[in-house]
């Protein structure tokens, strides 16, 4: 009787705690939604990425600039991925008219880690290898939710 009773009580302690987790899980989704507003940025629920966009007024010359700049916002500065740049158009405006630069992390396994892009249009652009330009480049960064 006993052990029936512990076993009871084992599985409604497990449907608490299971509850608990899943009521946090639910909650975390609303919270990484209204920090990243909170801090300026644009919440874009995309079917496979789900970021938070910020863009900042200051334009910088140098990879190691755009990327203090992210961090002195709690942001990074992103990698560059055209599925993150579907997963922004899909959701929010560039608040930049083009032609536009940026500095981002260059996503392949190799030793360059700076890379800048120029956007010429909404489908066409230019990828470097540069961690710094002559003119100034944009700083768009992403808040990690």
């Amino acid at each position: 009787m006993f052990v029936k009773f512990f076993q009871m009580l084992k599985i409604i302690i497990v449907l608490i705690v299971a509850g608990v987790f899943c009521s946090n899980l639910a909650n975390a989704k609303g919270i990484s939604k209204e920090k990243c507003e909170e801090k300026g940025g644009k919440y874009c629920p995309g079917p496979k990425v789900k970021e938070c966009y910020l863009f900042l007024k200051e334009e910088v010359s140098s990879f190691q600039d755009a990327f203090d700049l992210c961090v002195k916002n709690g942001a990074e500065l992103p990698y560059y991925t055209i599925t993150d740049y579907t997963n922004l158009l899909n959701c929010s405006k560039i608040p930049w008219e083009f032609p536009y630069t940026m500095f981002f992390k260059n996503p392949l396994p190799t030793g360059d880690k700076c890379l800048t892009a120029t956007r010429i249009s909404l489908m066409e652009i230019t990828t470097q290898n540069h961690c710094s330009i002559k003119g100034k480049a944009k700083v768009g960064c992403e808040i990690p939710l």
